[in-house]
């Protein structure tokens, strides 16, 4: 159920939403957190997991892909510049 908000709190939202490059829902709930959280109030891991990946997830999927098999940075960085460091 959306809440009701005013002019003033919208414009907050989008400035601190663009001060922090998230959305203006991201940066109400990140700072909806921090709230709770400074007064040591548990929010639920629910609303956690809907809005934070599960980095074991993300680490099994990223080992799933396998070796890299693209170019080494050096190799890169050899293709991009020249034995003085200037681009080529």
């Amino acid at each position: 159920m959306p809440l009701a908000t005013s002019a003033a709190t919208d414009a907050l939202a989008y400035t601190l939403a663009s001060l922090r490059g998230l959305t203006p829902d991201e940066a109400v709930a990140a700072a909806l957190r921090a709230e709770l959280n400074r007064r040591g109030e548990a929010h639920t891991q629910a609303a956690s997991a809907r809005e934070e990946p599960d980095i074991d997830e993300l680490l099994a999927r990223i080992h799933s892909l396998g070796p890299w098999q693209g170019s080494s940075g050096s190799q890169l960085a050899s293709e991009l510049y020249d034995s003085e460091g200037l681009p080529r």
